[in-house]
């Protein structure tokens, strides 16, 4: 093992520790890398290994130990700054913790599917609306279940799924219900599907986490708990 697999080992070893919400002792300064700083270390990491074979082995067991991870979005960042002019050891509140982890873990995650050649491309046939009353459909499912966040509005969250904002959706309900109701506002849209919502890249998890293909195909279940709450929206809706 080469100090760069050395380096990528610790991080990946220290995001597991705050997913798992154990308590994190003193670290060194130098531990808190920016995301320039961990590109030159992926970059030396990448090409260490022999062959091609061996490199995504390796970058693929890497990715697996953290593609499921996800640490709470704050708006935002703490900065680490490193002073030479106080001890080398730090100690950092959960709360910072989590905000490095989630900046760190997101960088990583993104340079090992570039490596491993997932394909990111957008589906050329965006959604689109069939039905013009998908908007009052989810204005009352919002005021029924709160699926948006405060500062996300049904309007936004339309407009993320036609790749028509730059703006960032906020979920308020866990990854099933939200996987339920998608399925339940299908038949409003032309060209929908779970993968086209994962790939607008733009819907943030109730932890922050952003919300791909893989996260919504995975967050399907048999009876999420607010599945009565939004039949009875769809039943109602006049």
């Amino acid at each position: 093992m080469n100090n760069n697999q050395g380096l990528i080992k610790n991080i990946i070893k220290y995001l597991k520790d705050v997913y798992d919400g154990e308590k994190i002792e003193g670290l060194s300064q130098s531990f808190f890398i920016s995301n320039k700083e961990l590109d030159k270390i992926l970059s030396e990491y990448f090409v260490f290994f022999k062959n091609e074979n061996e490199l995504l082995n390796d970058v693929r067991y890497n990715y697996n130990l953290i593609k499921d991870m996800s640490f709470p979005y704050q708006e935002g960042d703490y900065i680490y700054v490193r002073d030479l002019s106080i001890e080398n050891i730090v100690y950092y509140s959960k709360e910072q913790h989590n905000s490095y982890s989630h900046r760190i873990h997101s960088h990583l995650v993104d340079a090992f599917e570039e490596k491993l050649g997932f394909k990111k491309e957008r589906n050329t046939k965006h959604i689109t609306i069939r039905n013009k009353r998908i908007l009052p459909l989810l204005t009352q499912l919002n005021l029924k279940v709160e699926f948006l966040r405060e500062d996300c509005s049904p309007e936004d969250f339309i407009a993320v799924l036609k790749v028509a904002s730059k703006k960032e959706i906020h979920l308020n309900i866990d990854n099933r219900n939200f996987h339920y109701l998608l399925t339940k506002i299908k038949e409003y849209f032309f060209n929908f599907t779970i993968t086209a919502v994962g790939q607008t890249n733009k819907i943030r998890s109730k932890r922050g986490t952003l919300l791909k293909a893989n996260n919504l195909i995975n967050a399907k279940g048999d009876y999420p708990s607010l599945k009565d709450s939004i039949d009875e929206v769809f039943k109602n809706f006049k």
